[in-house]
């Protein structure tokens, strides 16, 4: 229903912008509907009750770099430990 409902989006709007038909304007945003409403929600990842006094911090860390790993360089910026090998 979703994948039916994107592409007549995008077939309506298109057609009733370019070529000027009301009707495929209105299929087209009726259809837009249906595929904004019927999306999934996101999945829940973790849930914690958090007394009185407690925080909590969330962070992002990402990907390592896989460049600098595979052609032995170094990242942007790192620092060279004396004694590290």
């Amino acid at each position: 229903m979703r994948v039916v409902a994107g592409k007549l989006a995008r077939r309506g709007l298109r057609r009733g912008l370019l070529e000027g038909s009301v009707a495929w304007i209105v299929i087209g945003a009726a259809a837009w509907v249906v595929h904004f409403v019927t999306r999934p929600e996101a999945p829940l990842v973790a849930k914690k009750d958090l007394r009185l006094g407690e925080s909590l911090l969330v962070t992002h860390v990402g990907p390592p770099d896989t460049a600098c790993r595979r052609h032995g360089r170094r990242a942007a910026g790192a620092v060279e430990h004396p004694g590290a090998s």
